[in-house]
């Protein structure tokens, strides 16, 4: 899940003529954007990759300026999280990605992967393939956040930066009643899903795709991008992991629905682990299974490990290569 850090602006910023020509101008490519043509099927690759990522810029300023503003009507936290969250995920995700595609070719929904619905199966092998790996993923995670860095400036920074986005969590799941992790899962866990996988699998490996890059490199570097992206190095491997598999999904599967299934589920998944955590802690957690004792052998994790590459190899290649011909 994307974490956006709100900054703190003063009315006094807010007044500024800086800041007012800065908007404008905001607002001005905003309103040229929405007059394209879109008969712009050869559009060079690089000026695709400018175009997706300017309007993520662009559309992320935005909405830092919006948020902030909210800071200061909003005196719930939580109200002002899960609004912001939706905000993000709609304007920095959505929208760019929309607006890009919509530019590059007038076929944007098949572009995208919005056309194709996957069929029963596909979604049967997504979540068998999420509930076997969780074992292993979880111990990849535990190695992830064991890395200790030597300190300097950057690993109290990365630090910061997971103790800011647990704090975030922590408040979503704190509230402890069954509306608001309704609504966590709604929101962190639908819409984020739906929207990280419009913006990275959609939009950022469908032009890699489309340019005739090998798809093994395109959803490689996607989920490099992906992962980075969330500015959390002690989550970065699993998140890579992850975004490999969404990126298979989506390329193999030709459908966006897949990997958006898939990340709701995970992210639906680390919410529900999270709140039993938190507000039943004698109960079984999901985000332990596979990580051994001290000093032990991870025998759970790798018998998952072995189940996740057998699904993968016997159901996933005879689903995917019947879906390719």
């Amino acid at each position: 899940m994307f974490i956006l850090l709100i900054p703190k602006l003063d009315n006094n910023f807010l007044q500024q003529p800086a800041f007012m020509q800065n908007l404008l101008f905001l607002w001005k490519v905003l309103a040229k954007m929405e007059n394209l043509q879109y008969r712009k099927e050869y559009l060079p690759y690089y000026k695709r990759i400018l175009l997706l990522w300017g309007a993520f810029i662009v559309c992320l300023l935005f909405v830092t300026i919006i948020t902030a503003w909210l800071g200061s009507l909003v005196g719930d936290r939580l109200t002002l999280i899960f609004v912001s969250s939706a905000i993000q995920n709609v304007c920095v995700f959505i929208l760019p990605a929309l607006l890009t595609v919509y530019y590059i070719t007038p076929q944007w929904p098949a572009f995208l992967g919005l056309k194709s619905v996957p069929r029963l199966e596909e979604v049967a092998f997504v979540v068998t393939m999420m509930i076997v790996s969780m074992p292993a993923l979880n111990y990849i995670i535990h190695l992830n956040e064991s890395i200790d860095l030597p300190d300097s400036a950057i690993e109290t920074w990365l630090r910061n930066t997971e103790a800011a986005a647990r704090a975030v969590t922590d408040v979503l799941l704190g509230a402890g009643s069954p509306g608001a992790l309704l609504l966590s899962i709604l929101i962190a866990g639908g819409l984020t899903g739906f929207g990280e996988e419009l913006f990275f699998r959609g939009a950022q490996q469908g032009i890699f795709l489309n340019r005739g890059i090998n798809g093994h490199v395109a959803v490689w570097l996607t989920a490099v991008i992906f992962s980075a992206l969330h500015f959390q190095f002690y989550g970065f491997i699993p998140r890579l992991l992850l975004g490999a598999f969404f990126g298979y999904l989506a390329w193999k599967g030709r459908s966006l629905w897949l990997p958006v299934i898939a990340h709701a589920l995970n992210n639906t998944l680390a919410i529900v682990s999270g709140y039993i955590a938190l507000h039943y802690p004698g109960m079984a957690q999901l985000d332990t299974v596979g990580v051994p004792s001290q000093g032990a052998f991870p025998v759970t994790a790798a018998v998952s490990l072995c189940l996740t590459v057998a699904v993968a190899c016997l159901w996933g290649r005879r689903l995917f290569a019947r879906q390719s011909r």
